[in-house]
């Protein structure tokens, strides 16, 4: 038992002369020597101080290495790179979308959009006044004024940019022409627009509403209401066709005080569609399902 206890004495002692020489040598852990003239625990000391400082080092750069991967990575440049990538990768879906759609399917889907004048007292009630029809590739189908049998009392020009001489001259079509030439064009396809509500009605058309794509009714494009004392349920509302545009696609029509042009709000609404149209159309699908499966159970 007292063997191991002398050899600790001792031990201590080697350790303690050893600092004694070290402190007379004029070394220590951060002396300025070079290596080969230090002694041997100097050196001893030197050599581990290097190995805490390269594994501290190699410490650093693995943490570095796995908060930045890549070796070209800059932080302020990221963000930009991300944003550039979102865009290419929308830019891709849509050319996906559109090769998606054969000339058959294409053919399927018209886009449609009016302008109306007011009869009666102040001019409330709504007659039709012009009408215009695209196809899926914008061309022209139908795009014509139409003759009022009942006298105009508000041509609303700031609006429709409709006026007397429109309404009079020979290139105005007859109201029931006009009607029959729409609905031929619009049977058996898929209508797109801005408020067809208000559209098929003063045009007298019913449409089937699973053939119907309104775009002022497509919920993920309405504005959603916040609730209130007198509306305890915050239902949705539809938006204005100038402001989903510009949201929605980064385009300005209807300036103010320009009149508004029926054409291009038709293919505005068509380009609308087409920017939701995998999910619009998938949401149609379980609508359609489910109103098959209901009518089957009654």
């Amino acid at each position: 038992m007292c063997v191991p206890q002398l050899t600790l004495q001792k031990r201590s002692k080697v350790s303690h002369d050893h600092n004694r020489n070290q402190r007379d040598h004029g070394c220590t852990s951060h002396g300025h020597q070079e290596v080969s003239s230090l002694p041997l625990c100097c050196k001893k000391q030197r050599q581990n101080i290097t190995m805490t400082k390269t594994t501290k080092e190699k410490k650093k750069v693995i943490l570095i290495k796995k908060d930045f991967p890549s070796r070209n990575f800059n932080p302020k440049t990221s963000r930009k790179r991300s944003t550039s990538q979102k865009q290419k990768k929308e830019r891709q879906k849509t050319n996906i979308e559109a090769l998606d759609l054969t000339l058959e399917d294409q053919a399927q889907f018209v886009a449609m959009d009016c302008e109306f004048v007011g009869i009666g007292p102040g001019g409330f009630t709504s007659a039709l006044a012009r009408v215009s029809i695209v196809d899926y590739n914008y061309n022209i189908l139908l795009d014509t004024y139409v003759k009022v049998n009942d006298p105009v009392t508000d041509y609303r020009t700031f609006v429709s940019g409709i006026t007397e001489d429109h309404m009079e001259s020979d290139l105005a079509m007859d109201r029931v022409k006009c009607v029959d030439a729409a609905e031929k064009i619009l049977r058996g396809k898929i209508l797109i627009g801005h408020g067809l509500k208000n559209d098929l009605a003063v045009l007298g058309i019913q449409h089937p509403w699973h053939h119907t794509r309104d775009t002022a009714k497509y919920e993920p494009f309405m504005k959603k209401q916040s609730k209130d004392a007198s509306y305890p349920i915050a239902l949705p509302r539809p938006r204005k066709l100038k402001d989903l545009v510009w949201t929605k696609l980064n385009r300005v029509i209807q300036n103010d005080g320009v009149p508004h042009c029926s054409i291009e709000d038709a293919i505005a609404a068509l380009d609308l569609y087409k920017k939701a149209r995998l999910k619009w159309e998938k949401a149609m699908q379980y609508k359609v399902q489910r109103t098959f499966e209901i009518c089957q159970q009654m």
